[in-house]
């Protein structure tokens, strides 16, 4: 009796911890079995996002190669400067990748290809007609590529490929949206599964713990706590995507996680334990890494944020990470190693290389756009005045032997030399928003209005004009382009206006705090003004208003309303200088208002 005694707690403990470890190897089970069927399904699903996301990427980008296209032969077609073509033929042979890896993603699509073969057409379509043109502008110049070129048709055709485009677009969206869904709900069911599972496995293994814990001394206590605390800090560090690791005092490795395993290609924990960088690393990256740890255990202060290179052993790919490294303490406060965070930024660092080349290309371009206004300012306005001046000569001296025919022809060639002349002037107003821009100062916007007011007077008396100043505040600003800013707003106000009606324009500003302004000057909290500008001319229909900023974009035809199509560009060029904005409001027929919104003070700093 006495040995039974004895015997019987042992036979119930073994008892206890053969039905806790049944119990949590059948919940372990189940866990598996959860994660194992939702992450197959998952997968499956993220497999469609990504694809959605490539076609949606393809479609982008047809989109961004027609754009080149078209700026290329336009850019040709103006200049009949060869190197506008490379970008255009290089853009046509993207577009046939873009159309033949769209076509081969949306193979099991049969909607979405019937779009495609649409949009082919159009963009087919468009592409021959810019064809056309460029061989036009080859041949015969010019003018003969413009009298070819026909803008509404070619407005018409770009709006039909956007209009195709961003319908195969939105239903790739809604496709990625569903599929999208689709995954969010399978790890929200798995999660809450797994979570449940995990919550009726911890609630049986506390109550298996509390039989066994009567049973245990006071040290298996401990050391069971010890290692389950060990066992959780594995768990959460294997999860990082961040590369983890603890070393010693002498530099050794002694934990790190999946992640920084990978990265050094070894695969258990046993691989890297007691190894130092020196038996991991090319000697002179081993000893940057062992220096930086030396000053985190000599100095207590944690290293942060350390960009450094990075040769991954056994590989040849340059890369950079960025590393934190902190001292490690044990528990009376003292240095015992150094714990390390490393992540992998070779994408960022290459994307900011990518910048700063961008960065030096759009430099090289903007010298070579006041080159351009260099020459224009002299070189092609010289054989200009040239043409009129002879011309005048001509007509004045031999107007009577030319005949009718042959005066109508010497017109036509002096007003066609103006009208270049007039062009060129207004070029040369574009390109100099930045080659000849001023340093801001405190402008007052009322007394700019008045002095370009005085410069319209004679028209402003000829239409029996009536102009309404409201207030108008003191701003940081090029005075200069303020003055430009008011010059083409209220010219254009009182050249779009109905035959026999009387022109009223109003002009007025106030200042506000912005909610929204994005911009290198502004931020939420500053102060902006906005400046308002309204008239009751013939108006326009509001889906041209940002057409109406563009280069050489017309409404009208010239025989209507003389002009080059500039002023507004050299409006929205100086808004974007300042670091604000303009948009222009219409209807037909009722008038239109344009509204320009400023910083009250310049944070930007240009190389004045």
């Amino acid at each position: 009796m006495r040995d039974a005694k004895k015997t019987a707690p042992r036979h119930s403990i073994v008892r206890k911890i053969a039905l806790g470890l049944t119990l949590a190897l059948v919940m372990l089970g189940v866990i598996g079995a959860i994660a194992y069927r939702s992450t197959n399904e998952f997968l499956r699903t993220a497999s469609l996002v990504a694809f959605s996301r490539e076609v949606i990427g393809r479609q982008q980008a047809l989109l961004h190669h027609l754009t080149e296209a078209q700026s290329g032969a336009r850019g040709y077609i103006i200049s009949g400067e060869d190197l506008y073509l490379q970008p255009y033929e290089e853009a046509q042979v993207r577009i046939i990748q873009d159309f033949n890896a769209l076509k081969k993603l949306v193979a099991d699509e049969p909607e979405q290809r019937v779009r495609l073969d649409g949009i082919r057409t159009l963009i087919s379509h468009e592409l021959g007609m810019l064809k056309d043109t460029v061989a036009e502008r080859r041949q015969n110049g010019f003018e003969a590529a413009a009298l070819l070129f026909n803008t509404d048709a070619d407005e018409e055709m770009v709006v039909k490929i956007r209009g195709a485009m961003s319908e195969f677009e939105n239903v790739e969206q809604q496709m990625l949206v569903e599929r999208s869904g689709r995954a969010v709900s399978i790890g929200e069911t798995t999660t809450t599964g797994i979570v449940l599972t995990i919550l009726l496995t911890a609630i049986i293994l506390g109550a298996s713990g509390l039989w066994i814990a009567r049973d245990f001394a006071a040290r298996r206590r401990a050391e069971e706590a010890l290692k389950e605390e060990r066992n959780r800090l594995r768990n959460i560090i294997d999860a990082m995507a961040d590369r983890v690791f603890v070393k010693d005092l002498g530099g050794r490795y002694v934990l790190d996680n999946i992640a920084h395993r990978e990265y050094l290609h070894l695969a258990e924990p046993l691989d890297i334990e007691g190894k130092t960088v020196f038996d991991l690393f090319p000697p002179e990256l081993a000893e940057q890494y062992a220096a930086a740890d030396r000053a985190v255990i000599a100095t207590g202060e944690p290293l942060l944020n350390r960009e450094e290179p990075a040769i991954p052993p056994r590989g040849s790919k340059f890369a950079w990470i960025l590393t934190t490294k902190v001292p490690l303490l044990d528990t009376d406060k003292k240095i015992v190693g150094t714990v390390g965070v490393s992540r992998d930024i070779t994408e960022r660092k290459l994307a900011e290389e990518k910048l700063r080349v961008f960065a030096d290309q759009l430099e090289r371009s903007n010298r070579e756009l006041q080159d351009f206004a260099s020459v224009a300012s002299h070189d092609l306005q010289e054989p200009l005045r040239k043409i009129r001046a002879f011309g005048d000569r001509l007509k004045a001296k031999c107007g009577d032997a030319l005949g009718d025919t042959g005066r109508d022809y010497l017109d036509r060639m002096q007003d066609a030399a103006g009208r270049m002349q007039t062009l060129i002037h207004d070029l040369l107003t574009l390109a100099r928003v930045t080659s000849r821009a001023q340093p801001f100062v405190q402008v007052d916007l009322a007394e700019i209005l008045w002095d370009v007011i005085s410069d319209l007077d004679e028209r402003i008396r000829q239409t029996d004009a009536r102009i309404e100043v409201g207030t108008l505040p003191v701003i940081a600003a090029d005075p200069l382009q303020m003055r430009q800013l008011f010059q083409n707003l209220l010219s254009n106000a009182l050249k779009f206006q109905r035959p026999g009606q009387t022109p009223i324009v109003g002009v007025a500003g106030k200042i506000f705090e912005s909610l929204d302004l994005q911009s290198p000057s502004g931020a939420v909290g500053d102060k902006v003004c906005k400046i308002i500008v309204q008239d009751n001319g013939i108006g326009f229909d509001e889906k041209y208003a940002d057409r109406i900023f563009a280069v050489f974009q017309r409404l009208h035809a010239k025989h209507e309303y003389p002009g080059t199509g500039i002023g507004l560009a050299v409006c929205r060029k100086i808004a974007d200088r300042h670091g604000g904005n303009i948009v222009a409001k219409g209807v037909e027929g009722a008038g239109a208002t344009f509204v320009v919104t400023l910083p009250v003070k310049q944070r930007i700093k240009e190389n004045q």
